[in-house]
């Protein structure tokens, strides 16, 4: 009996090739425009293959990677459709269920991701607390090592479908970029947005979580369209019935390009539309702005019972940098009503019906109550 050799991908992407695909040059299906901002370097054309992957990222033996391409198959149809036929999923169908779960692999599978994690593991032995006086408890280190490894990143992408469920009451529309400046997209491309927390000053942990309020997600599909999805109770976007809004103004498709340079941990793709020049521009004005996904790590003290003041207690707030660049885009509005929405606790952040709250980038942990010296 001949046994065949399963074959196992060595080049593995994070950012699928198929999506690369629909930004190559000259819709060749090969070759993508290409800008490394450590290295400097300006590329009109390299191999799709080779970009926005690393080798044996995902695993050794093929099972995630594997698992991963079907997943790509089965979405890929659907982002093709938005920019082609200009044709959404129906609302509350698998389709729209299958677009979601791409998003949050897409965010969840990215090394930025993985890299926060570690970042975590590095700072937080080194954490000092004023509290309790002395380094704050390590007990999360195992969970944040376990997160980073190949089976850790297995169990993380399988229960993508079951976070994506969170998504499920925001609207969604496509943005047509009808202006001579492209949309470009990252090494990390799904930019997570809060105009609404951003506006309030809201401080705690990030702005970025799938579970708040305000929530935005930019995902560009191609040159001419992106995925807008975003909180129906906090903004509109064009009119109540038109499912492609047309944006004819630069500033803001320069704006949402923006994004992707602060979002990224490295490099910016693009199709033969981007020339050099407008990606250096972009760049310099990207500058100006502290990038996402820095992480940090504070303590803070907890109120306490009546009656246990000789006790104490903290709680640690592990959180990333947001993107606040005072975002303003055409035909994308707050609603009347979002000035009434209070914000008074940590409950108050998240939309209704979350199931999981801070799992994508905030960790809260409350120490035991500890004596006072």
């Amino acid at each position: 009996m001949i046994q065949h050799k399963k074959y196992i991908t060595k080049n593995q992407h994070f950012v699928p090739q198929f999506f690369q695909r629909f930004f190559s040059y000259e819709n060749n299906g090969k070759t993508i425009g290409m800008f490394n901002m450590k290295l400097n370097t300006f590329k009109n054309q390299v191999p799709i293959y080779s970009q926005l992957s690393c080798d044996y990222f995902y695993d050794r033996d093929g099972n995630l990677e594997n698992w991963l391409s079907q997943h790509e198959a089965n979405s890929a149809p659907i982002f093709k459709e938005m920019w082609e036929k200009e044709k959404l999923p129906i609302a509350q169908s698998k389709d729209h269920s299958k677009m979601l779960h791409f998003m949050v692999v897409l965010d969840l599978r990215n090394p930025i991701h993985f890299k926060i994690l570690n970042n975590f593991e590095q700072k937080l032995p080194n954490t000092k607390s004023k509290i309790s006086e002395g380094n704050v408890s390590t007990n999360m280190l195992s969970g944040l090592k376990e997160h980073q490894t190949y089976q850790g990143k297995h169990d993380s992408l399988k229960s993508a479908e079951l976070l994506a469920s969170d998504l499920l009451d925001l609207k969604y529309k496509l943005i047509k970029n009808t202006t001579s400046n492209p949309f470009i997209i990252s090494d990390n491309p799904l930019v997570l947005y809060n105009q609404f927390l951003e506006k309030r000053n809201w401080k705690i942990c990030s702005q970025r979580d799938f579970g708040l309020k305000g929530l935005q997600l930019f995902l560009p599909l191609n040159d001419s369209y992106m995925l807008a999805v975003y909180d129906t109770n906090i903004y509109k976007l064009g009119n109540k019935k038109e499912q492609v809004v047309n944006i004819n103004d630069k500033n803001s498709i320069d704006q949402l390009n923006l994004l992707q340079f602060l979002n990224s941990e490295t490099t910016v793709n693009f199709n033969h539309r981007a020339s050099e020049h407008y990606i250096n521009t972009l760049y310099e004005r990207s500058k100006k702005h502290k990038k996402a996904n820095d992480v940090f790590i504070n303590v803070h003290k907890m109120d306490v019972p009546k009656g246990f003041d000789k006790l104490t207690s903290q709680m640690i707030e592990m959180g990333v940098s947001d993107i606040n660049i005072k975002l303003s885009l055409h035909k994308l509005n707050f609603i009347s009503k979002s000035s009434f929405v209070k914000l008074k606790s940590l409950e108050d952040q998240y939309r209704k019906n979350v199931k999981f709250k801070g799992y994508t980038y905030q960790v809260y942990t409350i120490t035991p109550i500890i004596e006072k010296s």
